[in-house]
Protein backbone atom coordinates (compact mmCIF):
# COMPACT_ATOMS: atom_id res chain seq x y z
CA UNK A 1 0.00 0.00 0.00
CA UNK A 2 2.79 2.11 0.44
CA UNK A 3 3.96 2.17 -2.90
CA UNK A 4 0.84 2.85 -4.24
CA UNK A 5 0.29 6.06 -1.98
CA UNK A 6 3.79 7.45 -3.13
CA UNK A 7 2.00 5.99 -6.77
CA UNK A 8 -1.04 8.48 -6.32
CA UNK A 9 1.42 11.25 -5.23
CA UNK A 10 3.66 11.35 -8.69
CA UNK A 11 0.69 10.35 -10.76
CA UNK A 12 -1.74 13.17 -8.61
CA UNK A 13 1.01 15.88 -9.67
CA UNK A 14 1.71 14.79 -13.04
CA UNK A 15 -1.76 14.98 -14.04
CA UNK A 16 -1.93 18.58 -12.28
CA UNK A 17 1.19 19.72 -14.35
CA UNK A 18 -0.11 17.96 -17.46
CA UNK A 19 -3.51 20.33 -17.28
CA UNK A 20 -1.07 23.51 -16.28
CA UNK A 21 1.62 22.79 -19.43
CA UNK A 22 -0.78 21.74 -21.78
CA UNK A 23 -3.09 25.03 -21.56
CA UNK A 24 0.28 26.80 -22.09
CA UNK A 25 2.17 25.11 -24.70
CA UNK A 26 -0.44 22.57 -26.06
CA UNK A 27 -0.85 18.67 -25.27
CA UNK A 28 1.96 17.71 -28.14
CA UNK A 29 4.79 19.78 -26.89
CA UNK A 30 3.81 18.49 -23.63
CA UNK A 31 3.67 15.34 -24.06
CA UNK A 32 7.13 14.99 -25.92
CA UNK A 33 9.13 17.06 -23.47
CA UNK A 34 7.73 15.15 -20.47
CA UNK A 35 8.37 11.82 -22.23
CA UNK A 36 12.00 13.24 -23.09
CA UNK A 37 12.64 13.84 -18.85
CA UNK A 38 10.84 10.60 -18.03
CA UNK A 39 13.42 8.65 -19.99
CA UNK A 40 16.42 10.83 -18.60
CA UNK A 41 15.37 9.93 -14.97
CA UNK A 42 14.94 6.49 -15.65
CA UNK A 43 18.13 6.10 -17.63
CA UNK A 44 19.45 7.57 -14.45
CA UNK A 45 18.39 5.25 -12.04
CA UNK A 46 19.33 2.62 -14.35
CA UNK A 47 22.98 3.48 -14.63
CA UNK A 48 22.80 4.22 -10.15
CA UNK A 49 21.61 0.99 -9.16
CA UNK A 50 22.52 -1.31 -12.25
CA UNK A 51 19.95 -3.96 -11.81
CA UNK A 52 20.33 -7.00 -13.21
CA UNK A 53 18.20 -7.82 -16.99
CA UNK A 54 17.97 -11.46 -16.41
CA UNK A 55 14.55 -12.50 -17.46
CA UNK A 56 14.18 -9.74 -19.99
CA UNK A 57 13.85 -11.74 -22.88
CA UNK A 58 10.69 -13.25 -21.66
CA UNK A 59 9.09 -10.22 -21.63
CA UNK A 60 10.25 -8.52 -24.05
CA UNK A 61 7.76 -9.74 -26.94
CA UNK A 62 4.93 -7.68 -24.65
CA UNK A 63 6.92 -4.93 -23.07
CA UNK A 64 7.91 -3.19 -26.83
CA UNK A 65 4.04 -3.42 -28.58
CA UNK A 66 3.24 -2.63 -24.93
CA UNK A 67 5.13 1.27 -25.24
CA UNK A 68 3.05 1.43 -28.33
CA UNK A 69 -0.20 1.66 -26.26
CA UNK A 70 1.74 3.62 -23.45
CA UNK A 71 2.21 6.52 -26.18
CA UNK A 72 -1.25 6.69 -27.39
CA UNK A 73 -2.32 6.64 -23.59
CA UNK A 74 -0.20 9.49 -22.73
CA UNK A 75 -1.32 11.52 -26.28
CA UNK A 76 -4.64 10.42 -24.98
CA UNK A 77 -4.39 11.71 -21.41
CA UNK A 78 -2.44 15.21 -22.11
CA UNK A 79 -5.21 15.78 -24.96
CA UNK A 80 -8.02 15.42 -22.19
CA UNK A 81 -6.33 17.57 -19.64
CA UNK A 82 -5.98 20.16 -22.02
CA UNK A 83 -9.25 20.52 -23.26
CA UNK A 84 -11.42 19.08 -20.34
CA UNK A 85 -12.04 20.46 -16.64
CA UNK A 86 -9.19 18.58 -14.42
CA UNK A 87 -11.67 18.10 -11.12
CA UNK A 88 -14.14 16.14 -13.37
CA UNK A 89 -11.54 14.10 -16.14
CA UNK A 90 -8.87 12.68 -13.38
CA UNK A 91 -11.49 11.03 -11.42
CA UNK A 92 -12.33 9.24 -14.41
CA UNK A 93 -9.10 8.86 -15.85
CA UNK A 94 -8.56 6.60 -12.13
CA UNK A 95 -11.11 4.12 -12.99
CA UNK A 96 -8.25 2.98 -15.28
CA UNK A 97 -7.52 0.74 -11.88
CA UNK A 98 -10.10 -1.66 -12.45
CA UNK A 99 -8.90 -3.42 -15.18
CA UNK A 100 -5.35 -3.88 -14.15
CA UNK A 101 -7.19 -5.38 -10.91
CA UNK A 102 -9.82 -7.28 -13.29
CA UNK A 103 -6.46 -8.81 -15.19
CA UNK A 104 -4.91 -9.63 -12.23
CA UNK A 105 -7.45 -11.83 -11.00
CA UNK A 106 -8.19 -13.63 -14.75
CA UNK A 107 -5.05 -13.92 -15.68
CA UNK A 108 -2.25 -13.69 -12.35
CA UNK A 109 -4.77 -15.73 -10.02
CA UNK A 110 -5.08 -12.94 -7.58
CA UNK A 111 -8.31 -12.91 -5.50
CA UNK A 112 -10.52 -9.99 -4.97
CA UNK A 113 -12.54 -9.76 -1.76
CA UNK A 114 -16.20 -8.95 -1.14
CA UNK A 115 -15.06 -5.69 0.30
CA UNK A 116 -12.86 -4.93 -3.35
CA UNK A 117 -15.83 -6.09 -5.27
CA UNK A 118 -18.50 -3.27 -3.63
CA UNK A 119 -15.29 -1.04 -4.34
CA UNK A 120 -15.73 -1.39 -7.95
CA UNK A 121 -18.99 -1.04 -8.13
CA UNK A 122 -19.15 2.56 -6.43
CA UNK A 123 -15.97 3.19 -8.38
CA UNK A 124 -18.32 2.44 -11.78
CA UNK A 125 -20.95 4.59 -10.40
CA UNK A 126 -18.84 7.55 -9.62
CA UNK A 127 -17.26 7.43 -12.69
CA UNK A 128 -20.78 7.83 -14.57
CA UNK A 129 -21.87 10.97 -12.33
CA UNK A 130 -18.53 12.16 -12.51
CA UNK A 131 -19.45 12.87 -16.29
CA UNK A 132 -22.50 14.38 -16.46
CA UNK A 133 -24.02 17.26 -14.64
CA UNK A 134 -27.49 15.98 -13.49
CA UNK A 135 -29.02 19.38 -13.03
CA UNK A 136 -28.47 20.04 -17.01
CA UNK A 137 -29.68 16.34 -17.73
CA UNK A 138 -33.33 17.33 -15.90
CA UNK A 139 -33.30 20.76 -17.55
CA UNK A 140 -32.72 18.98 -21.32
CA UNK A 141 -29.49 20.70 -21.35
CA UNK A 142 -26.98 18.27 -20.85
CA UNK A 143 -23.64 18.32 -22.95
CA UNK A 144 -20.33 15.77 -22.97
CA UNK A 145 -17.71 17.67 -21.07
CA UNK A 146 -14.72 18.44 -23.20
CA UNK A 147 -12.00 15.70 -23.57
CA UNK A 148 -14.49 12.79 -22.15
CA UNK A 149 -13.97 10.67 -25.10
CA UNK A 150 -10.28 11.12 -24.79
CA UNK A 151 -10.42 10.53 -21.54
CA UNK A 152 -12.07 7.67 -21.75
CA UNK A 153 -9.40 6.56 -24.35
CA UNK A 154 -6.87 7.14 -21.78
CA UNK A 155 -8.26 5.40 -19.01
CA UNK A 156 -8.34 2.08 -21.34
CA UNK A 157 -5.40 2.28 -22.68
CA UNK A 158 -3.28 2.86 -19.43
CA UNK A 159 -5.18 -0.08 -17.69
CA UNK A 160 -3.92 -2.48 -20.24
CA UNK A 161 -0.46 -0.77 -20.11
CA UNK A 162 -0.16 -0.49 -16.70
CA UNK A 163 -1.39 -4.43 -16.10
CA UNK A 164 1.52 -5.33 -18.54
CA UNK A 165 4.01 -3.61 -16.95
CA UNK A 166 3.10 -4.72 -13.49
CA UNK A 167 3.27 -8.21 -14.38
CA UNK A 168 6.53 -7.61 -16.34
CA UNK A 169 8.26 -6.33 -13.16
CA UNK A 170 6.87 -9.27 -11.10
CA UNK A 171 8.61 -11.57 -13.67
CA UNK A 172 11.89 -9.27 -13.79
CA UNK A 173 12.16 -6.38 -11.86
CA UNK A 174 10.91 -2.58 -11.77
CA UNK A 175 14.01 -0.92 -13.05
CA UNK A 176 14.80 -2.58 -16.01
CA UNK A 177 11.48 -2.92 -17.40
CA UNK A 178 10.30 0.66 -16.72
CA UNK A 179 13.38 1.70 -18.47
CA UNK A 180 12.86 -0.14 -21.14
CA UNK A 181 9.39 0.84 -21.50
CA UNK A 182 9.89 4.48 -21.16
CA UNK A 183 13.09 5.16 -23.84
CA UNK A 184 10.87 2.82 -26.12
CA UNK A 185 7.56 5.31 -25.86
CA UNK A 186 10.19 8.49 -25.92
CA UNK A 187 11.53 6.37 -29.56
CA UNK A 188 8.45 6.93 -30.75
CA UNK A 189 7.94 10.16 -29.69
CA UNK A 190 10.84 11.57 -31.13
CA UNK A 191 10.38 9.74 -34.37
CA UNK A 192 7.01 11.47 -34.50
CA UNK A 193 8.59 14.82 -33.64
CA UNK A 194 11.28 14.61 -36.39
CA UNK A 195 8.18 13.76 -38.86
CA UNK A 196 6.63 16.73 -37.81
CA UNK A 197 9.59 18.57 -38.35
CA UNK A 198 10.34 17.44 -41.83
CA UNK A 199 6.30 17.03 -43.01
CA UNK A 200 5.14 20.40 -41.37
CA UNK A 201 8.89 22.31 -41.40
CA UNK A 202 8.75 23.31 -37.43
CA UNK A 203 9.71 22.14 -34.56
CA UNK A 204 7.26 19.97 -31.57
CA UNK A 205 7.62 22.38 -29.54
CA UNK A 206 6.90 25.57 -32.17
CA UNK A 207 7.75 28.82 -30.82
CA UNK A 208 7.48 27.50 -27.61
CA UNK A 209 9.77 29.70 -24.90
CA UNK A 210 12.55 28.19 -23.14
CA UNK A 211 10.75 29.24 -19.56
CA UNK A 212 7.72 26.99 -20.29
CA UNK A 213 9.41 23.52 -20.57
CA UNK A 214 10.13 23.05 -16.59
CA UNK A 215 6.99 22.50 -16.47
CA UNK A 216 6.62 19.51 -18.71
CA UNK A 217 10.24 18.44 -17.77
CA UNK A 218 8.89 17.79 -13.61
CA UNK A 219 6.26 16.69 -14.82
CA UNK A 220 7.99 13.54 -16.66
CA UNK A 221 9.85 13.17 -13.47
CA UNK A 222 7.08 12.84 -11.18
CA UNK A 223 5.44 10.63 -13.59
CA UNK A 224 8.13 8.49 -13.83
CA UNK A 225 9.38 8.04 -10.26
CA UNK A 226 5.20 7.19 -9.64
CA UNK A 227 5.84 4.64 -12.29
CA UNK A 228 8.55 3.56 -10.83
CA UNK A 229 6.71 3.15 -7.11
CA UNK A 230 4.09 1.43 -9.00
CA UNK A 231 6.21 -1.22 -10.45
CA UNK A 232 8.29 -2.03 -7.71
CA UNK A 233 4.85 -2.67 -5.83
CA UNK A 234 3.37 -4.63 -8.23
CA UNK A 235 7.09 -6.66 -8.18
CA UNK A 236 6.70 -7.31 -4.31
CA UNK A 237 3.02 -7.34 -3.51
CA UNK A 238 0.25 -7.58 -5.76
CA UNK A 239 -0.53 -5.81 -8.73
CA UNK A 240 -4.39 -5.51 -7.79
CA UNK A 241 -3.48 -3.97 -4.38
CA UNK A 242 -0.90 -1.35 -5.76
CA UNK A 243 -3.39 -0.52 -8.49
CA UNK A 244 -6.68 0.07 -6.33
CA UNK A 245 -4.16 2.36 -3.99
CA UNK A 246 -2.60 4.34 -6.51
CA UNK A 247 -5.76 5.06 -8.36
CA UNK A 248 -6.31 7.32 -5.29
CA UNK A 249 -4.33 10.20 -7.00
CA UNK A 250 -7.17 12.53 -8.53
CA UNK A 251 -7.19 13.87 -5.16
CA UNK A 252 -4.49 16.20 -5.62
CA UNK A 253 -5.78 17.26 -9.77
CA UNK A 254 -9.30 17.96 -8.32
CA UNK A 255 -8.26 20.35 -5.66
CA UNK A 256 -6.02 21.76 -7.93
CA UNK A 257 -8.11 22.20 -10.74
CA UNK A 258 -10.79 23.67 -8.22
CA UNK A 259 -8.15 26.27 -6.72
CA UNK A 260 -5.51 27.40 -9.86
CA UNK A 261 -8.05 26.71 -12.36
CA UNK A 262 -11.30 27.96 -10.80
CA UNK A 263 -13.13 25.37 -12.28
CA UNK A 264 -16.75 24.46 -10.74
CA UNK A 265 -17.99 21.35 -10.97
CA UNK A 266 -22.16 20.34 -10.26
CA UNK A 267 -22.65 19.11 -6.78
CA UNK A 268 -23.85 15.66 -8.47
CA UNK A 269 -19.94 15.57 -9.84
CA UNK A 270 -18.61 16.56 -6.43
CA UNK A 271 -20.99 13.40 -5.54
CA UNK A 272 -19.50 11.18 -8.27
CA UNK A 273 -15.80 12.26 -7.86
CA UNK A 274 -15.98 11.04 -3.91
CA UNK A 275 -17.67 8.22 -4.89
CA UNK A 276 -14.79 7.12 -7.41
CA UNK A 277 -12.06 8.02 -4.56
CA UNK A 278 -14.38 6.17 -1.91
CA UNK A 279 -14.84 2.58 -4.26
CA UNK A 280 -10.83 3.20 -4.95
CA UNK A 281 -9.52 3.34 -0.95
CA UNK A 282 -12.31 -0.15 -0.87
CA UNK A 283 -10.37 -1.57 -3.57
CA UNK A 284 -7.16 -1.00 -1.26
CA UNK A 285 -8.54 -1.59 2.13
CA UNK A 286 -9.85 -4.99 0.74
Amino acid sequence: MIFGLVTALGWGFADLFAALSGRRIGSWATVVLANASAAAVISVVLFAVQPSFEGMDSVLVWLVPNSLLVVLAYLSLYRALELGPLAILSPLLASYALIPILLSVALLAESLTPLQVVGIAVTMIGAMLTSADLRAVRAGTARVPEGLTWGVAAALLFGVATFTIGWAAQEVSAIPVLWVARTTAFGVFLVGALALKLLRGRTFAGSVPVSAFALPLALGAVDVLGTLSYSYGAEVGLVSVVSAVSATYPVIPVFGGIRLLGERPAPSQYGGVALVVTGLVLLGVG
